[in-house]
């Protein structure tokens, strides 16, 4: 916690009897006390630090990470990191974590004794090198998770997202939002067919793409997989579905 020190100044009379004397007088006595007034507009008190935060993370062997961060309020945390065009690259944890004693950074323990730190901003969280330091390269802003929002308005404008198909799940993440949404009319669609087309060959399950579409939302489905998601919508225009890059991703 920031500490700031004031110095002010107290006069003290010291009057320790009547003395009939020339010489001696009222004397005053001056002395420099040291007030200790604490600062507590850490990122911890201030912030609204709870929430989910997502980001397009830099990958050493592969296109990159696409990495999810959420931060509850009783200090545990839930994270998912998918490693593009990586088979088996989908890696779910949780555990807990913590802030430093100046309220700023926090450190993800999770429960294989594995760690990792971040520094907590306004809507953001920065990934920190192994000594807790930020990260000084060309590259220092694509380590940065920009915190989304839990709510999302339709309109009937295009919405950029992700796309993910699979045989089991066909799914719209809408960019700046914590909200999945369950695509109804997946089969031979206009999507499915520029989501495979776009994919090619390439073996990886549930790949996500970059799409741009303008969709509608119809009713939460009442069973079935779709029932777990946030809602159903259905896919009016497909305008764009390309490959994940720093370039295109949603910022």
């Amino acid at each position: 916690m920031k500490k700031i020190y004031v110095l002010t100044l107290s006069i003290t009379f010291a009057l320790f009897g009547c003395k009939e004397s020339d010489s001696n007088s009222n004397q005053e006595e001056v002395k420099d006390n040291q007030v200790e007034v604490i600062d507590d507009h850490t990122s911890e008190t201030a912030l609204d630090w709870d929430g989910t935060y997502k980001g397009f993370l830099p990958c050493a062997s592969c296109p990159g990470i696409l990495t999810k961060v959420k931060l509850n309020k009783d200090k545990t945390f839930e994270k998912s990191d998918l490693y593009l065009e990586n088979k088996d690259g989908q890696i779910n944890d949780k555990g807990t974590f913590s802030f430093d004693k100046n309220g700023r950074n926090i450190t993800l323990k999770y429960k294989d004794g594995f760690s990792e730190m971040y520094a907590v901003g306004e809507n953001r969280l920065t990934m920190l090198d192994k000594d807790g330091e930020k990260i000084t390269s060309e590259f220092a802003k694509m380590f940065e998770l920009a915190k989304v929002s839990n709510d999302f308005e339709f309109s009937n404008t295009p919405i950029k997202g992700l796309v993910t198909f699979g045989h089991e799940v066909h799914t719209f993440e809408p960019c700046g939002t914590s909200k999945i949404y369950w695509i109804s009319n997946r089969a031979n669609s206009e999507l499915a067919k520029a989501y495979n087309k776009k994919l090619g060959s390439q073996s990886t399950p549930y790949t996500p793409l970059m799409a741009e579409l303008i969709v509608k939302k119809s009713d939460k489905a009442p069973d079935g997989f779709a029932k777990q998601y946030d809602g159903v919508i259905e896919v009016i225009e497909v305008k764009s579905v390309e490959h994940i890059a720093p370039e295109n991703y949603c910022d």
